[in-house]
């Protein structure tokens, strides 16, 4: 059985209505079969919640029954619910990587933080996720609160109907060592919907172990460590940038940067090649999320995940004051186009006034000329308030 060939060709969002939502009754419910980037997707949702008081929404392989033993098919997505009222209100969230998430948490750790792993600031996680027999969804048990959703002033319940949205991007070319990976601690917004929702924790404390022996507990035998005088040789499936080895995806985005921004990585300094590598491709991965986030989706809560994220690149010598400035150009321009569009919702607000007030005094007008023609042919002798028949009685 041939299987379709992955694309990066843009694939449009899939959009959901679920239309007399409030009346549902069934545990769980697909949407209909979709195709991105070549391949068959349904968005899996739980109206009442996958065992929590929480929303439950998944990205589905619409086709895993009939595919062949042992196959696999790698995705980058994220989910929303829409606000139909405030789209900048609108919940959107994307797959965390396990094994992202944890060598980012060991980074953060030798850098300084103690944290675990649900702390990892969202916008350097990778959106990716590898499906395959076993772990044919994928998505988020606690997408957002039930008593949220269910409010119509809320704005994502409207004439009881949500609309859910799928963004799905299959590369044709990905980090094949992580998908490789194993790995048993979902997250515990991302786990499939059949399984315990219930997950470890990853604790970091600087203050009890050494950064090293904390990151070599968390990854196993993932990651190898080196010493500030030595280097580690193991480079395959790596593509040298400067004088540091990263994925072929990251390179082409860090190589962009480092046209732009000459300045951004003269002061990076981090020891050890494994180190390196992950911090480096987590990096192109926050720039490339952030490359698909549109201005209208700069609100304060993603200014503040950003600058969480930059904060914690900047404090291994990366040098970002041209995302920063960006980020308050964008900052500026929704500010703007927001006060653009009160402008003309105003004008449109007047313009309907003043029709209305044109219509009542024509209606008025209208009114006081037959007030005073009729007033000519009343008889003087009956008042409204007489009686019918007054004087001929």
């Amino acid at each position: 059985m041939s299987l379709p060939t992955p694309t990066d060709r843009p694939s449009k969002p899939f959009t959901w209505k679920i239309e007399n939502f409030s009346k549902l009754k069934t545990k769980k419910l697909y949407s209909d079969t979709f195709y991105s980037g070549g391949y068959k997707w349904r968005v899996l949702i739980y109206p009442k919640g996958n065992n929590v008081e929480y929303l439950s929404l998944y990205l589905d392989v619409g086709d895993s029954a009939t595919l062949p033993y042992g196959w696999t098919r790698y995705a980058r997505f994220s989910v929303s619910v829409i606000n139909q009222i405030h789209n900048a209100l609108t919940v959107r969230k994307v797959a965390a990587n396990p094994l992202e998430d944890q060598l980012v948490l060991a980074l953060l750790v030798l850098v300084g933080y103690s944290l675990n792993a649900s702390q990892v600031p969202c916008r350097l996680r990778h959106t990716q996720h590898q499906f395959d027999a076993r772990e044919f969804d994928w998505g988020f048990t606690s997408f957002m609160p039930l008593k949220e959703l269910n409010d119509p002033g809320q704005g994502f319940l409207l004439n009881d109907t949500i609309i859910v949205e799928a963004d799905v991007t299959v590369p044709k070319q990905h980090n094949s060592k992580l998908e490789t990976v194993e790995n048993g601690n979902h997250e515990e917004e991302s786990q499939l919907p059949s399984r315990d929702n219930s997950s470890g924790k990853l604790e970091a404390d600087i203050t009890e172990t050494s950064p090293q022996s904390t990151l070599q507990s968390t990854l196993g035998s993932q990651i190898a460590f080196v010493d500030g005088s030595s280097e580690v040789t193991a480079t395959a499936g790596k593509v040298r940038f400067l004088s540091y080895w990263v994925s072929s995806e990251a390179f082409q985005l860090l190589e962009k940067i480092q046209g732009l921004h000459k300045g951004t990585f003269v002061k990076f300094s981090m020891k050890g090649q494994a180190l390196q590598t992950v911090l480096l491709e987590s990096f192109a991965s926050f720039i490339d999320s952030m490359s698909s986030t549109k201005v209208t989706e700069v609100n304060e809560e993603a200014l503040q995940l950003a600058a969480i994220s930059i904060d914690d690149y900047e404090r291994v010598g990366l040098d970002l004051r041209w995302l920063k400035q960006r980020l308050e150009e964008a900052k500026g321009v929704k500010k703007h186009s927001e006060s653009v569009n009160t402008v003309e919702s105003c004008g449109i607000s007047l313009e309907v006034a003043r029709a209305k007030v044109r219509e009542l005094e024509e209606g008025l007008a209208k009114a006081k000329a037959e007030v005073e023609a009729m007033s000519r042919d009343l008889p003087k002798s009956l008042g409204v308030n007489d009686s019918v028949l007054k004087d001929i009685v």
